[in-house]
């Protein structure tokens, strides 16, 4: 260090040609280090002057060409990004001793991550008169750091939350990796099946489980592969798994994955099926329903003993000749067409009449496609003759005393309407649910059961299907005796007169309340967040927008507060992403309280949350707001047992101050956030703080 010193004391800076062979060697190394070499002046308390910098420095240097040169720090930095770097500056002349540290400043616009080493040079009286810095840039590095961690974030989700089980080899074939699924499917705990060789492979199928792995290291498709595999209490279990190559950055194979499925059950469907085939043949042999083979196109190749009786003849008779030859000609085009749909249908039932014998038999028809391996071979034809039974049906329908019979004891509720809209018939249900009988209120009354929204959608369906007379469905939204609102599916049936018009509708209504609050959970979990249950960023930044537009509207101004958490990745690295993510679920309740009545809180993505602030008078107003907020959030946390101390740092903007976009008030918060956790975090700091 003497020797560099007596360098630039003697001027390293001059031409190289007045220089020895040692110095120009020494001057070419340091301009070829891609390290940022400076050697700075102590020129006063804070004041360090630049007297040599190499050429990857100046190649990054705020200041082009050679103007560097007697340049102060804060002459290239500005005040404010050089004010922490001046202070490591300051200690290595106070200690008199080398100093290493890693910081991030903003050099023409663009995030500089740097790690140095500041060495002093001591003069002969104990002073320290010059300053070698040595700074590498690790910005990419960082960023690499970051993104693996956000990485391994989706990874470990993945592992845990799937419902699949994942296995991951290594080129050894040793275990590295398996979900909770894993462990569940085959009994054996991560730690049995890492000291141990696959206990879950059958002795007989080893070569076989060593083959797949072989497969999948050579990059070969392994997809959907089945086979059998023996769970810890030694059941043994069917299963699908897809084998995946594993690469790492260079391309180089390091392993496998494997998805495995239990397909035990489906697997025993199979062998069911089989096992009942013969028991099927022997069932359409002497089934008394009677059934026929079809062709797509009608044609009849078998018929059972059944449909030999019904329709009068020997099955030699029958077979060859097409079904489309007992009907009607006005008929035979519609059952054509049905023979044509159940192609594309899984079964297709209509009602049709036969002519047997020269007599009108009126028939239920079931179709049903013959698939064979995935392959559609032809049509099973049930017919069921109701000519007696549709004569009863009829009396039945025309007849008042029955229909109330059936819906006197049904559960849903079942009512028949004028087409004029009065009620006609309820059935007791309907008094279970409302408190009273709903034939003794008016129609004003029955109305203010229904949502305004309900009443018109209801009316629209009453008049469709009277012009029509198609049956139609709605969901409406109806109020009990105890003023809970719940949701019913109504069912309208047009009935129709002799005459060809609508007499009156039949309305069924079922209770459909489980089915809305699953698709309502459904909702939930695509704008809020699994774990802390708050909004996520795609709820949130949804509201900051309809504040936005409000705010231009009323022309009053809100606050975003962006709230980042001062060191949590040490929590997960001293207590385990479980008791993590479990002192998140606290911190986003606490979040909740520390919010005001209209306000909102959302999580925006690891630690990192975001506070709503709407209709405030002003910033002060919001530097109070986020002042309680860090006071309550800085308060200790237990978790199992544990007891966590953690803090946040909090930027703040404001609308429309300082931004009047989304993305502009994030990013408004953002800088303050980081200026914040720059000079010491567990702060709040406004965007107008520092501008």
């Amino acid at each position: 260090m003497e020797r560099v010193r007596d360098l630039f004391d003697i001027g390293m800076m001059s031409d190289l040609s007045d220089r020895n062979p040692y110095e120009q060697l020494l001057h070419m190394l340091m301009d070829g280090i891609s390290d940022y070499i400076f050697f700075m002046e102590v020129v006063d308390r804070r004041r360090f002057k630049y007297v040599y910098m190499n050429h990857a420095a100046q190649a990054h240097s705020p200041i082009e060409g050679a103007e560097w040169n007697g340049k102060y720090i804060e002459d290239l930095l500005g005040h404010e990004e050089s004010r922490d770097l001046i202070d490591s500056y300051e200690k290595v002349v106070a200690k008199k001793e080398a100093l290493t540290f890693e910081d991030e400043i903003t050099i023409n616009g663009t995030l500089f991550r740097g790690h140095t080493v500041l060495t002093p040079t001591i003069n002969d009286e104990g002073k320290v008169t010059h300053i070698v810095a040595i700074t590498r840039n690790i910005t990419e590095v960082v960023k690499k750091e970051r993104d693996l961690a956000r990485i391994n974030a989706i990874y470990r989700s993945l592992m845990k939350n799937t419902t699949d089980a994942i296995l991951i080899v290594d080129t050894d074939g040793n275990v590295l990796e398996a979900n909770q699924a894993l462990e569940e499917l085959y009994g054996f705990t991560k730690k049995e099946l890492q000291s141990s060789t696959f206990p879950f492979v059958p002795d007989e199928s080893r070569e076989e489980a060593e083959g797949l792995i072989e497969k999948g290291l050579k990059g070969f498709e392994i997809s959907g592969y089945e086979t059998v595999r023996v769970h810890k209490d030694g059941s043994f279990i069917d299963i699908s798994v897809t084998v995946s190559q594993i690469q790492n950055g260079e391309g180089e194979t390091i392993g496998i994955s494997a998805i495995v499925r239990d397909i035990t059950e489906e697997k025993r469907a199979t062998r069911r099926l089989e096992a009942s085939r013969s028991r099927y043949r022997s069932l359409f042999k002497h089934n008394p329903q009677s059934i026929l083979r079809l062709t797509f196109q009608g044609e009849i190749t078998k018929a059972n003993r059944a449909s030999v009786r019904l329709l009068g003849k020997e099955e030699d008779q029958l077979l060859h000749t097409s079904i489309l030859d007992w009907v009607s000609d006005r008929q035979a085009g519609e059952v054509k067409q049905q023979l044509l749909n159940t192609f594309f249908k899984k079964d297709i039932w209509f009602q049709t009449s036969f002519f047997v014998e020269g007599e009108e038999r009126l028939l239920y028809v079931f179709l049903v496609p013959i698939i064979d391996k995935d392959q559609k071979e032809g049509i099973y034809a049930i017919l069921e003759d109701v000519t007696e039974k549709e004569k009863a049906h009829e009396a039945l329908r025309q007849s008042e005393e029955k229909f109330r019979l059936i819906a006197d004891h049904s559960n849903d509720m079942i009512s028949v309407f004028a087409p004029s809209g009065s009620m006609m018939y309820a059935s007791p249900s309907h008094k279970k649910f409302f408190g009273r009988d709903p034939m003794a209120m008016s129609p004003r009354e029955l109305r203010r059961q229904l949502d305004k929204e309900d009443v018109i959608q209801l009316n629209a369906a009453f008049n469709n299907s009277y012009a029509s007379q198609n049956s139609f469905t709605v969901s409406v939204k109806l109020t009990s005796q105890n003023g809970e609102p719940v949701w019913f599916e109504c069912r309208g049936t047009p009935v129709v007169s002799e005459q060809g018009i609508v007499s009156h509708f039949v309305i069924v209504a079922r209770d459909i309340s489980n089915q809305k609050t699953y698709e309502e959970k459904l909702e939930r979990f695509a704008f809020y967040d699994y774990l802390t249950d708050l909004p996520n960023r795609r709820l949130f930044e949804d509201r900051l927008v309809h504040a936005i537009a409000q705010s231009d509207r009323t022309k009053q101004t809100f606050a975003l507060l962006y709230l980042d958490g001062d060191g949590f990745k040490s929590i997960n690295d001293q207590y385990g992403h479980e008791i993590g993510d479990d002192f998140l679920c606290l911190v986003g309740k606490r979040m909740k309280e520390c919010i005001r009545v209209g306000d909102s809180v959302g999580r925006i993505g690891g630690d990192e949350f975001a506070i709503l602030l709407e209709n405030i008078q002003d910033s002060e107003q919001a530097r109070e707001v986020a002042g309680r907020a860090l006071e309550k959030l800085r308060k200790p946390y237990y978790v199992n047992g544990q007891e966590i101390a953690s803090s946040f740092s909090v930027g703040v903007a404001c609308f429309p101050a300082d931004g009047r976009s989304l993305d502009d008030l994030f990013r408004s918060a953002d800088q303050a956030l980081y200026q914040g956790k720059k000079h010491g975090k567990d702060q709040v700091l406004l965007f107008e703080d520092i501008h």
